[in-house]
C-alpha cells in the first residue's frame, strides 16, 4: 500500500477492460477518509480527509481523483471544515469552517485549489458559483412562513463587489389555484429544485379522485428573472399515496423554505391530507432536458398512508413539457405490499447508461431492496429483482469514528458491510461480483460503498482500521 496514485493508474494496463486501482493506501492518524462524494457529469471522485472532533467529523483535506486523466488535485489542506463540497452550477467548492471549540460559519468558496472569496456568517448561501452566492427567504433573509402571504426574494452575493442585491420574485402561478377544486387542499407546501443554470420553486396538487395530479414548476434564473411556469397534468388511474421520494419532507430546508407542513402523523393538529409533495416526486435529466415523474400507488382511494401497495409509476416528459410516454407497473411482490406504513418506503430514481433505475427499498423490521431496470427511451422494463439484507445498527460515536461507513449485510457476503448504492448493480456487474468475493476474510470486516456514473462504477473498500482503496470498473 501507499502507493502514489499517478504510479498505479499508469501501471493499470487493464484499464478500459476491467478495473483500475485509484488510490491504495493505509491510514495516516489525522488525515483519513471520512466523506466520498461523486462528480457525476464529470465522473470525478472527491474525497474528503479528516478526524473527529468531539461528536463531529471534521475536514482538513479534499482531494479530487480523475481516472480519464489518471490525476489527483489537492483542492486544500490543512483547514478546518464541517462540509465541503461541489458546486451544481459550475467545477467551484465550497466548505463552511470552525475551529474545533466553537461554531464558525464563514464559508469560503475554491476555484480548483485557489480561494477565490469567503462568505461571513451575515450572508447565508444556498447555492454558490465561481462569482456569486444565493440564499433565498422574506426581505431580510428570513424565513418565510407562508409564501401565499408573503413576498419571497433572492439575496444573491457577488464576490467582486462584495454587495448583496435583493430581487423581489415574481410568485408562482399556481398560488392562484381554486384550493376547493382539489382534494383537502389546506396549505400550498414547496420545494425548491436547482439546475445548472436556473432554480425553480415547485408543488403538486392532487385531484379529487385521488387517482390523478398537477405538477406545477415556476423556473427561475439566477438574476430573479421568471423564465416560465409550467403545468403537468397526469392521470394514472391508480390510488395514489405517499412514500419517502424527495419529494416531500418532515423539516424545512435551508433560510425557511418550508418542504412540508413541519407537523408529523399522528398528531392531534394534523389532518389526513398534509403534504402533497410526498406523492412523488421528479427527475429531470441535466443531458437531454427531460423531465421523469415517479411515485407508487395504492390499493384504496384517498389513503395516502396507511394503504396497500400495488405498483409505481413513471411519466417521461421533454423539455417543453409535452408527455412521450407512461408507464403504470403492478407489483407482486408480497413483501413489498404488506408494509403498512407507505412513509417507511424509500423510493429512488436515478438514469445511468440511459436506463431508469427505480428502487424501493425498506431497512425497517422487514429488510429489502426491490429494483427495477427501465429503458428511459420507450418505458420498456429490462428487469426486476430484489434483495435481502440484515441491518447493523451503529450508535452516533460509533458512526463518527468509522471511515467507510456502511449498514448492510448480504447472506453471499458474509464479512463485507455495504451501502445501498451498491445494492443497483451488484447482481449485474460479474467484474464487481467477483472482485468482492476474494475480499472474504474471516479475521476483518470490510465496509463497501460505491457510486456510479455513465462511464463506470466507483468502489470504496476499507477495514476502518488500516487501511482504504479505491477501484474502478468500466461500465
Amino acid at each position: 500500500m501507499n502507493k502514489s496514485f499517478l504510479c498505479v493508474v499508469l501501471l493499470s494496463s487493464i484499464y478500459g477492460t476491467a478495473q483500475t486501482t485509484v488510490v491504495d493506501e493505509k491510514f495516516v492518524k489525522d488525515d483519513k477518509p471520512i466523506e466520498f462524494q461523486l462528480l457525476k457529469k464529470q465522473n470525478l471522485l472527491l474525497v474528503n480527509k479528516g478526524k473527529p472532533y468531539g461528536s463531529i467529523r471534521g475536514i482538513n483535506k479534499s482531494e479530487l481523483y480523475s481516472v480519464e486523466n489518471s490525476s489527483k488535485k489537492t483542492i486544500f489542506e490543512d483547514g478546518k471544515f464541517l462540509d465541503f463540497n461541489p458546486s451544481i452550477i459550475d467545477d467551484s467548492f465550497s466548505g463552511t469552517q470552525f475551529n474545533g471549540v466553537g461554531w464558525i460559519s464563514d464559508t469560503k468558496v475554491y476555484d480548483g485549489n485557489k480561494l477565490i472569496a469567503t462568505i461571513d456568517t451575515k450572508k447565508p448561501m444556498l447555492l454558490f458559483s465561481k462569482e456569486f452566492s444565493i440564499s433565498i427567504g422574506n426581505e431580510k433573509n428570513k424565513s418565510v412562513g407562508s409564501l401565499e402571504k408573503e413576498d419571497i426574494f433572492l439575496h444573491k452575493f457577488t464576490y467582486k463587489t462584495g454587495k448583496t442585491e435583493i430581487i423581489k420574485l415574481v410568485k408562482p402561478k399556481f398560488l392562484n389555484a381554486n384550493k376547493k377544486d382539489y382534494f383537502k387542499l389546506k396549505d400550498i407546501n414547496y420545494k425548491l429544485y436547482y439546475n445548472k443554470e436556473s432554480f425553480e420553486i415547485a408543488t403538486k396538487f392532487i385531484n379529487n379522485s385521488t387517482k390523478s395530479f398537477i405538477l406545477h414548476r415556476a423556473i427561475y434564473d439566477y438574476n430573479g428573472n421568471i423564465i416560465e411556469n409550467l403545468a403537468y397534468d397526469i392521470d394514472i388511474n391508480k390510488p395514489l399515496i405517499f412514500s419517502n421520494n424527495g419529494g416531500g419532507a418532515i423539516g424545512s430546508a435551508a433560510n425557511g423554505f418550508s418542504m412540508s407542513s413541519n407537523r408529523t402523523f399522528g398528531s392531534s393538529t394534523v389532518d389526513v391530507f398534509s403534504d402533497q409533495l410526498s406523492i412523488n416526486n421528479y427527475y429531470l435529466d441535466p443531458g437531454a432536458s427531460n423531465l421523469y415523474i415517479y411515485g407508487l400507488y395504492g390499493k384504496k382511494n384517498g389513503e395516502f398512508v396507511n394503504n396497500d401497495v400495488q405498483g409505481f409509476y413513471i411519466v417521461k416528459f421533454d423539455a417543453k413539457g409535452n408527455k412521450i410516454w407512461q408507464k403504470t407497473e403492478e407489483l407482486i411482490d408480497e413483501q413489498i405490499k404488506r408494509n403498512a406504513v407507505k412513509l417507511k418506503l424509500n423510493l429512488d430514481f436515478d438514469i445511468v447508461q440511459g436506463n431508469i433505475l427505480l428502487s424501493i427499498h425498506n431497512s425497517a423490521s422487514d429488510p429489502y431492496y426491490f429494483y427495477s431496470k427501465i429503458s428511459s427511451n420507450n418505458g420498456y422494463m429490462i428487469k426486476n429483482d430484489k434483495i435481502l439484507f440484515e441491518v447493523d445498527k451503529m450508535g452516533v460515536g460509533e458512526y463518527v469514528q468509522t471511515e467507510v461507513v456502511a449498514f448492510y449485510y448480504l447472506k453471499d457476503f458474509k464479512n463485507l458491510k455495504f451501502d445501498m448504492n451498491t445494492f443497483s448493480f451488484l447482481k449485474d456487474n460479474q467484474k464487481v461480483q467477483s472482485y468482492l468475493a476474494g475480499l472474504g476474510n474471516p479475521k476483518k470486516k470490510i465496509s463497501i460503498n460505491s457510486f456510479t456514473s455513465d462511464k463506470g462504477i466507483w468502489l470504496i473498500e476499507s477495514d476502518n482500521k488500516e487501511y482504504y482503496k479505491v477501484t474502478y470498473f468500466n461500465h
